[in-house]
């Protein structure tokens, strides 16, 4: 039996209740915007999902409508625990077909959300084919649902691939040098490791054997987390199935070796950054994850203060001169420069890049990988790129001398250059170009803008509770408790949307040093850093450790946070 409504008299058969008419009835959508939303939904696209296409209504109101009109629970999947035993009997393809995801058990009766549940014909489907007595039906928006979904599914087919090693453990025999398309367990257990790792939203995998076994661990919003086991027998095989993926020496298990593979998770193109490190207990193997596809960000959308912002965009705008992000390794730098790109890339400019690796596509730039083993470096690219005619150069590191004094020239020379550079801060880039042998007076005339940035937890919004600082974190961020009276402080609980680590995504925190005459006469007369920095600050540059205050003060990341990422404004 299918639990929607109160069941009706014994032998009558359930009406069935369309979408359409549970929305008219609710008083979400008139009956001609109803029609209008069938008549323009695509070839076997449901009505909810073209109603949402076509901005008529969002997902949430849509799911309350459902569950206030049939009676309905109406759920949170992110926040709910999924039994996996329950996920077990219904077959993936058939959970996605009707749209549905098995949760629990209540006594005999299996609790299945979806998104749909006027479609009682599916949830009959669901029904039989998992052979139990009767289902009960909770609501769900669409999205969390089929991010739910996808994760309860791979899970599920590593601990199928598990499972069998307990059970069969001679079939996985530790010395088996080549793992094929035959090796399907193995080939199985890789994809879903490396899904789980793109569903989690996560940059790299390590995966790391020791005396015990083997770790997997992801790193999600810049921290790292374990995330799974694996068997000692398993692990020079999943080594070795990543290996022949990114077409490494599988025999060669002494040097390091680096390598690169294309897969698809879900239909979305992964570009696979491979590095192995031989250890004491084997091979050592990190992934970096880079999304084909993924949503570009304007500028206006990574987090930056309006001075910093405003200083950005007024640098973008300069048909010639040189703008350099700089900040550590996964402190944002690329997607900066990626969304400057946009906002200066049109017809009327010639849009040039080297990158190392080129991580997403942008439309209306020609963009060029890096290839250090056939010689072609950042330096030997930027000489022949300028004979490209461009208006707009971007040089995805500068990271020696001839990079840098030909990154400098063609600044001074009529091209707008955008450029990352690993600094501290943004002062002190410019006595890093100088060690690397550019010269202060073309420096002091060709450089634009130093954006110093760093990437921050956000709170998850999911669990955000109210913030209480210590004393002693505010005396460490030089606050008193009532500079911080009209402050929104939160911090995160964790809960399942989060993965319970009460933080969900990251904002940018970017100082941004503009270069004003004052600045530059300091430059031309290689004054110290601390000397540019001081006077960076008189011509208004808000340090980070204070912007990442601000932006704490809002309640999008917690002081804690701030205290972590940012260096000491006296250093």
């Amino acid at each position: 039996m299918t639990e929607l409504q109160p069941e009706p008299p014994t032998g009558a058969a359930p009406r069935r209740r369309r979408l359409g008419e549970l929305l008219s009835e609710a008083g979400v959508l008139e009956p001609d915007r109803i029609e209008e939303g069938l008549q323009r939904s695509g070839p076997d696209e449901r009505l909810g999902a073209a109603l949402l296409r076509l901005g008529m209504i969002d997902e949430r109101r849509l799911a309350d409508a459902l569950a206030t009109q049939l009676g309905l629970e109406r759920v949170d999947v992110d926040m709910e625990t999924v039994d996996p035993e329950a996920v077990g009997l219904l077959p993936a393809r058939l959970a996605e077909r009707h749209d549905v995801l098995p949760m629990r058990f209540e006594g005999h009766v299996l609790v299945i959300a979806t998104a749909d549940p006027s479609d009682v014909v599916a949830l009959d489907d669901v029904r039989v084919a998992t052979r139990v007595r009767s289902v009960r039906a909770v609501v769900a928006t669409i999205s969390a649902l089929e991010r739910a979904r996808r994760g309860a599914y791979r899970v599920d087919v590593a601990h199928d691939v598990l499972d069998a090693v307990e059970e069969t453990p001679e079939v996985f025999a530790d010395d088996l040098e080549v793992v094929d398309e035959n090796s399907q367990p193995v080939v199985r257990l890789v994809d879903a490791l490396i899904g789980n790792a793109v569903t989690a939203r996560a940059s790299d995998v390590h995966i790391e054997p020791d005396g015990d076994g083997v770790g997997v661990r992801v790193r999600v919003d810049g921290l790292l987390r374990e995330t799974r086991r694996i068997p000692r027998i398993l692990g020079r095989q999943v080594i070795s199935r990543i290996k022949i993926m990114s077409k490494l020496d599988i025999s060669e298990r002494r040097l390091p070796q680096d390598g690169r593979a294309v897969i698809r998770v879900e239909g979305q193109e992964v570009d696979l950054r491979v590095s192995t490190m031989p250890t004491m207990h084997g091979e050592t193997v990190v992934l970096r994850l880079l999304p084909k596809g993924a949503d570009r960000v304007a500028l206006s959308e990574l987090g930056f203060g309006d001075a910093t912002l405003e200083a950005l965009l007024d640098a973008l705008e300069r048909p010639q001169g040189l703008v350099l992000v700089t900040g550590p390794t996964g402190s944002g730098k690329t997607s900066t420069l990626y969304a400057g790109l946009t906002a200066v890339a049109d017809p009327t400019r010639n849009v040039l890049t080297l990158e190392d690796p080129v991580e997403m596509q942008l439309p209306g730039v020609n963009q060029t990988q890096i290839e250090p083993k056939i010689g072609l470096t950042f330096a030997r690219g930027l000489r022949h790129v300028l004979r490209q005619d461009p208006d707009v150069i971007l040089v995805g590191e500068i990271r020696d001398e001839e990079t840098a004094r030909l990154a400098v020239e063609a600044s001074f020379t009529g091209h707008l250059v955008l450029a990352t550079l690993h600094t501290n801060d943004a002062p002190s880039a410019v006595a890093r170009l100088v060690d690397l042998g550019a010269e202060a007076f073309l420096i002091a005339s060709s450089l634009l803008l130093v954006v110093a940035q760093r990437l921050a937890r956000a709170v998850c919004d999911s669990c955000a509770v109210e913030d209480e600082p210590s004393a002693e974190l505010l005396a460490r961020l030089g606050l008193k408790a009532d500079e911080l009276e009209d402050a929104v402080l939160r911090r995160g609980t964790g809960c399942r949307a989060c993965d319970d680590t009460g933080t969900h995504g990251r904002v940018a925190i970017g100082e941004g040093l503009r270069v004003t005459p004052a600045v530059r006469a300091l430059v031309v007369e290689g004054a110290a850093e601390t000397v540019v920095a001081r006077q960076a600050r008189a011509d208004g540059l808000v340090p980070l450790r204070i912007e990442a205050i601000r932006v704490a003060t809002t309640g999008a990341i917690t002081l804690d946070e701030a205290l972590r990422i940012t260096p000491d404004p006296d250093l």
